[in-house]
C-alpha cells in the first residue's frame, strides 16, 4: 500500500521547483515531440526519447503524460497489450513499491511501459507513486490506463475508486465500486463504500439555488404541465423534430469530425450546464480531430482548471463539515496541484505568445504562490503595464519585494497598489492592501504613513485582522515620541 499522501509529498518538496530554464527545455522536447506525432508516419521511439523525458522531471503534467502514452498507443496501434515479446523484469517495481521508493517506481515504470503502455501492474505503481507525491491527476491518468485492457477489472476499479473517492470525485467513485459490486456478485465492501460515497456527495455538494426554490420547481412543473396539455390538445400531424443547440452541435461534430469551432461551442455549452467532464471529453476529441489543435489545447487546459477548482470547493466543503485533518491535508493538495499545473500551462503561454501581458500576470501570480519570489518580480513588473491589472499586479509584486527583503521598495509598490485599489470597488483588496502597507511602514518605523493606511483600514472594517491593536501601538509610540 502506498504511505500516506501528505507526509511523502512533504519529502517530496514542491520548492523543487522546474527552473526556468528546464522548464523551456521541456517544453521544447514537448512541442517536438507531438510536432512529430502530426506526421502520418513517424519513429516512435524517437518520439519517445522526446516525451519520456518530459514525464521524469515533470511527472504532475498530465499533459506531457497523455502525449507519453497516446505514442506508446500508436506504437502498438492500440493493441492493448504492448510488444508480442516483452522480456522486462517486474521485480524492481516490486522491489520499489515495497521500499516506498516513489521516484525510483515512476522511473522504472516510465521505461517498463516503453514494452507495454497496458501493463496494469506498471501502470498501478506508477499511480501509487503519484498518489504519495500528491499528484492527483497523474494518478488517475495511469489508472485510466489500467483499466483499458479490462474496464470491469475489479481490482484496479477498487484502486480507482479508492483514489477518487480520496481527491472527491464522488460520481466517478462510485461507477467504479459499481463495477466491482458487479464483478465480485455483491461484494460487502463495493456495496457500504457506494452508500457511504452516497452520503458524502450530499455532505460536500450543495444544489444550484435555483434548484432550492420551491418557486422555481413549482414554476417549472406548471410549465412542464402546460406544454403537455398544449401538445395533446394539438391537431396530431407529422412535424420535424426541433433539436437543441447542443444536439444540432453534436450532429455537426459526428458529420463533420475536424469542425473544430462546433467543438468548441458544443464544450461552452457543456461549461454553461455544469458539465466540465463532458466539455473536456469534447475537447480531447477535438484535439484529436484536429491533428492537436492549439487553440483546443487552450481550452481544454481552461476546463482542467475549472476542475481542478471544482475539487477544491467540494473538498474545502468536507473539511469545513468534517472538521478533518485530513480533508484540509486533501484541500491543501490540491491546490499545490493546482497551481502547480497552472504554472506550466501559464508559463507556455506567456513563451508562446511573448506579448501576452495578461499571461505574464497570470505566470507571475503563480510563481508568487509556489514561493519563486524573484522570477514572479520579473513577470509582474511587466504585468504593470496593463490598467485592468496594474494595482493587483503592485500588490502582488511588493508581497515578493517584502519576501526578498527589499523593503523599501516593497512598500513603494504597495503605496501605489492603494492609490490604484481606492478608486475600485474591490474592498476586500483594498483592506489587504492598506494592512500591508501599514505593517510594513510600521516594521521601517515611518510611523505617519502605518497610521494613516491602519487608521483607514480600521474605518473600513474595525475587525480586520490585528489592525486595531497595531494601530493603538503605533498611536503609543507617536504619544511617547
Amino acid at each position: 500500500m502506498a504511505q500516506d499522501s501528505s507526509t511523502a509529498a512533504s519529502d517530496h518538496p514542491e520548492e523543487e521547483m522546474i527552473s526556468p530554464k528546464l522548464r523551456r527545455r521541456l517544453q521544447e522536447c514537448y512541442d517536438q515531440g507531438t510536432k512529430l506525432m502530426t506526421q502520418d508516419k513517424y519513429d516512435f521511439d524517437y518520439v519517445h526519447t522526446f516525451l519520456v523525458q518530459c514525464v521524469l522531471r515533470d511527472p504532475a503534467n498530465t499533459v506531457y503524460l497523455d502525449a507519453f502514452l497516446e505514442n506508446l498507443h500508436r506504437k502498438y496501434n492500440n493493441n492493448k497489450r504492448g510488444a508480442m515479446l516483452n522480456f522486462g523484469g517486474k521485480g524492481p517495481i516490486k522491489k520499489a513499491v515495497a521500499k516506498e521508493d516513489w521516484e525510483q517506481v515512476l522511473t522504472l515504470a516510465a521505461n517498463a511501459l516503453k514494452s507495454n503502455p497496458w501493463d496494469v501492474l506498471v501502470l498501478r505503481a506508477a499511480a501509487e507513486a503519484c498518489a504519495a507525491f500528491g499528484y492527483h491527476q497523474s494518478e488517475l491518468r495511469y489508472l485510466k490506463n489500467a483499466l483499458v485492457p479490462n474496464p470491469q477489472d475489479a481490482d484496479v476499479n477498487r484502486h480507482c475508486a479508492l483514489s477518487l473517492a480520496r481527491i472527491g470525485q464522488f460520481d466517478q467513485a462510485i461507477i467504479c465500486w459499481t463495477r466491482v459490486d458487479e464483478a465480485k456478485r455483491g461484494d460487502d465492501e463495493a456495496q457500504q463504500m457506494i452508500s457511504e460515497l452516497q452520503i458524502a456527495k450530499t455532505v460536500g455538494r450543495t444544489a444550484p439555488e435555483e434548484d432550492k426554490r420551491p418557486s422555481a420547481r413549482r414554476r417549472a412543473q406548471r410549465q412542464a404541465e402546460a406544454e403537455a396539455k398544449a401538445a395533446a390538445a394539438a391537431p396530431t400531424e407529422r412535424r420535424e423534430i426541433q433539436l437543441t443547440r447542443r444536439q444540432e452541435l453534436e450532429r455537426a461534430v459526428a458529420n463533420n469530425p475536424t469542425d473544430v469551432e462546433s467543438y468548441f461551442e458544443l464544450a461552452d455549452i457543456h461549461v454553461a450546464e455544469q458539465r466540465l467532464g463532458d466539455a473536456a471529453h469534447v475537447l480531447t476529441k477535438a484535439i484529436s480531430a484536429s491533428g492537436g489543435n492549439l487553440k483546443a489545447r487552450e481550452r481544454l487546459e481552461d476546463i482542467e482548471i475549472l476542475r481542478k477548482q471544482e475539487q477544491i470547493s467540494i473538498a474545502e466543503r468536507r473539511a469545513a463539515s468534517s472538521g478533518d485533518t485530513a480533508a484540509q491535508q486533501l484541500v491543501e493538495q490540491l491546490q499545490q496541484d493546482l497551481n502547480r499545473y497552472e504554472l506550466e500551462v501559464f508559463n507556455s503561454r506567456s513563451e508562446r505568445y511573448p506579448d501576452d501581458l495578461e499571461a505574464k500576470f497570470q505566470l507571475g501570480v503563480r510563481l508568487r504562490k509556489a514561493g519563486n519570489y524573484r522570477e514572479a518580480i520579473t513577470f509582474l513588473a511587466e504585468a504593470e503595464k496593463l490598467e485592468n491589472r496594474q494595482a493587483v499586479a503592485l500588490l502582488e509584486k511588493g508581497e515578493c519585494l517584502q519576501r526578498t527583503k527589499q523593503y523599501d521598495k516593497a512598500l513603494d509598490c504597495y503605496l501605489r497598489a492603494v492609490t490604484g485599489l481606492v478608486v475600485t470597488e474591490d474592498v476586500d483588496l483594498q483592506k489587504l492592501a492598506r494592512y500591508r502597507t501599514g505593517v510594513l511602514a510600521a516594521g521601517l518605523h515611518n510611523y505617519h504613513a502605518a497610521e494613516e493606511h491602519l487608521a483607514a483600514l480600521v474605518a473600513l472594517d474595525p475587525g480586520y485582522r490585528d489592525a486595531a491593536p497595531r494601530l493603538d501601538k503605533i498611536r503609543e509610540i507617536r504619544d511617547k515620541g
